[in-house]
Formats: structure tokens, C-alpha cells, sequence
């Protein structure tokens, strides 16, 4: 089966996350997108989402590793949702607080050009919602 243009975004974004290639990562979003950084916290836009990134790479002391098992994608025009089983590992930080393999909620959006920018990024998927709770 022929991997959908979606999920080859997805590959090339966690590559980039996995390189600390900021630059390449926030332009895999759309100019309006936003990144559920983690619960309660968001980041809006492109500019926000690489600083995002780099806080991120820095809790994780440099040794993000970033990458997606099964994946599903739903398309509707130029929307699509993606549900994926996301991992999440670092070497150099075995203590984080944050799930290691999460239920991600993606929606992508299909540009002009014809490229999928991701505009909504939620790795933690419904445990937005668990959160609600406490």
C-alpha cells in the first residue's frame, strides 16, 4: 500500500525533530497552526512552534527521538484528520513526565500548491481530556 502524502510530512517533520532542524520542522505547519506543547500550553504559529521546538529539544537535553507506528488518515476535501500511535523517546532524559507513547490527534491542511501543512498538532490526543479531570 502506497504511503499517503500525509504521512510522509509526518516522516520528514520527525526527521527534522530527530536533527534539531527547527527551521525545516515549523515550516511542515501552516502559517495559523497550533502545537498543543503540552497540556495547558500552546504555541500559535510558525514562530511559537520552532521556539516551541527548540524548549522542547532542551528538556529532553538534546536527544529527542521522535517517531510514529500505525497511522490513519481521513480525508474531507482539503482537511484530513490523522490518528497516530506517536513514541516518543530520549536517551539523555529517562525521567520526563510526559506519556513516551501517545494516542496523537493530527489535522492536516491541503495548501494551494498541493502540500499538507499540519494545522492543529496535538501529540497527547485525548489525554487533553483526563487532564480536564484534575
Amino acid at each position: 500500500m502506497n504511503m499517503h502524502a500525509i504521512e510522509k510530512e509526518i516522516e520528514a517533520a520527525d526527521r527534522a525533530i530527530n536533527e534539531s532542524d527547527f527551521e525545516v520542522v515549523s515550516n511542515s505547519y501552516a502559517q495559523d497552526a497550533t502545537l498543543v506543547v503540552r497540556p495547558g500550553l500552546l504555541a500559535n504559529g510558525r514562530q511559537e512552534i520552532r521556539e516551541a521546538y527548540q524548549r522542547i529539544s532542551d528538556y529532553f537535553n538534546g536527544s529527542l527521538e521522535v517517531s510514529q507506528g500505525d497511522v490513519l488518515v481521513v480525508e474531507a476535501g482539503d482537511t484530513a484528520l490523522v490518528l497516530a500511535k506517536t513514541f516518543v523517546k530520549s536517551p539523555k532524559k529517562l525521567d520526563s513526565e510526559y506519556p513516551s507513547e501517545r494516542d496523537a490527534i493530527y489535522v492536516y491542511r491541503k495548501e494551494e500548491n498541493g502540500r499538507w501543512l499540519c494545522a492543529i498538532d496535538n501529540s497527547y490526543g485525548l489525554e487533553l481530556l483526563r487532564q480536564l479531570d484534575t
